[in-house]
């Protein structure tokens, strides 16, 4: 089963972090993937000036807060796997997002349509919450509603980095 494969089959909750190998060129790579797809993104939503300082920072946040939480709980030989799929997932989403970030962006679409499209990017942000807590409950060999806790709290994080450092930037 190739990485990619994996990485769908995590998407949909039927497999782990520890399905990924360890592998810190795979890492090197998803970091290159996720820069790549985050710029196709942001463009949509941030200043030309920011995407680059946005995507370090979302890169900066993720990277920090797996490795605190499993350096609390003893998990460290975990973290290029972890890392691995939490960086896949989001180039993944990255990908899932473009064309709903795209649509509300567009001045000229019609009401209706960016209400359509704001709700699926509040469908596909649920979804990505949930995908990250699966990947916390695998790694840190927790139950799910405290995996969950730590996933809204990666992303309140890095919600609220993001609004303090880029402020007015955004879509909607």
């Amino acid at each position: 089963m190739s990485v990619l494969q994996k990485l769908l089959s995590l998407l949909v909750l039927k497999s782990a972090p520890q399905d990924l190998p360890y592998s810190p060129r795979l890492l090197v790579q998803l970091v290159l993937a996720y820069i790549l797809s985050g710029i196709v993104v942001l463009q949509t939503t941030l200043n030309p000036d920011d995407i680059f300082s946005g995507l370090l920072l979302g890169l900066l946040i993720q990277y920090v807060f797996t490795y605190a939480v499993l350096r609390a709980l003893d998990k460290r030989a975990r973290f290029v796997q972890t890392f691995c799929a939490i960086l896949g997932i989001g180039v993944l989403f990255n990908l899932l997002s473009w064309p709903v970030f795209s649509m509300l962006s567009d001045e000229t679409a019609q009401e209706a349509v960016r209400s359509s499209m704001s709700l699926m990017f509040l469908l596909i942000i649920s979804w990505e919450v949930l995908v990250k807590a699966h990947i916390f409950r695998h790694a840190l060999e927790m139950r799910m509603f405290s995996a969950l806790a730590l996933s809204f709290s990666l992303f309140f994080i890095s919600v609220a980095l993001s609004q303090l450092l880029f402020p007015g930037n955004g879509s909607s």
